[in-house]
């Protein structure tokens, strides 16, 4: 062998040790760099997982107080309803005494209401027969009096009552009425006003009462009443005040 196959050869000897040495240094490198990510990600995950678990333990703890929270407030509701319950018993209680005082109140109320229509009842029937005894009147079978008339708050209605007294004791009387005046004094112009029911039926004594419509720009003083019997008219005139 001559020196130059050995130099090649000891340089080819070289050459592949540089490169394993090279090859397990990579390879440590490697390995080192994998434990050390390992172990970075191990305590990432580590410190990871405290944090949920720390964050696990405070939301126990939130629950566990909102759920002593949420169980006061039901023991609070449980006594506010029985409260209500009670309340609302003492109300109904109290409610029922009310409406039977007002009930009785209010038949206390009509039966004073009755006697004291029966009371004018008696008193018309006797003012009645004292106007029998006193009167004069003795040819006509009808007699108008306590004529009365006015106009409502806003002008639109005439409201009227009279008192109709037979002047023939339990004579049974059906007749007619009608109500008018005379505009502008003319006594030709004679203007009735509208009643929707003018029939009459008595015996002895009624009071009729009512409202006719009136035109607001129609001026008039005086009214008449007209009572229709048996084929005769009675007449009355009211001046209005």
């Amino acid at each position: 062998m001559n020196k130059n196959f050995l130099k090649k050869d000891n340089i080819i000897v070289a050459s592949k040790k540089i490169f394993y040495l090279k090859l397990a240094i990579v390879f440590v490198v490697s390995i080192i760099s994998s434990i050390a990510i390992y172990v970075y990600i191990n305590s990432f995950v580590i410190m990871n997982l405290n944090d949920s678990y720390e964050a696990n333990i405070k939301l126990k703890d939130k629950i566990n107080s909102l759920k002593i929270e949420i169980n006061r407030n039901q023991e609070y509701i449980k006594k506010l309803e029985q409260s209500n319950k009670e309340i609302n018993s003492i109300f109904n209680k109290y409610t029922d005494a009310i409406k039977y005082e007002l009930a009785t109140a209010e038949e206390v109320k009509s039966e004073l209401f009755k006697k004291e229509e029966k009371i004018l009842e008696l008193n018309r029937e006797i003012n009645y027969y004292k106007f029998l005894s006193s009167s004069k009147n003795t040819n006509d079978l009808i007699s108008i009096e306590n004529f009365n008339a006015k106009f409502s708050k806003n002008n639109n209605y005439l409201e009227y009552s009279f008192l109709l007294l037979s002047n023939r004791s339990n004579l049974n009387i059906k007749g007619t009425y009608n109500l008018y005046f005379f505009k502008d004094k003319n006594t030709t112009n004679k203007i009735n006003f509208k009643i929707l029911d003018n029939k009459i039926k008595f015996k002895n004594f009624i009071k009729v009462s009512g409202k006719v419509k009136v035109n607001k720009n129609v001026n008039f003083d005086d009214i008449y009443l007209d009572v229709k019997y048996n084929k005769k008219i009675y007449n009355y005139k009211y001046i209005i005040k």
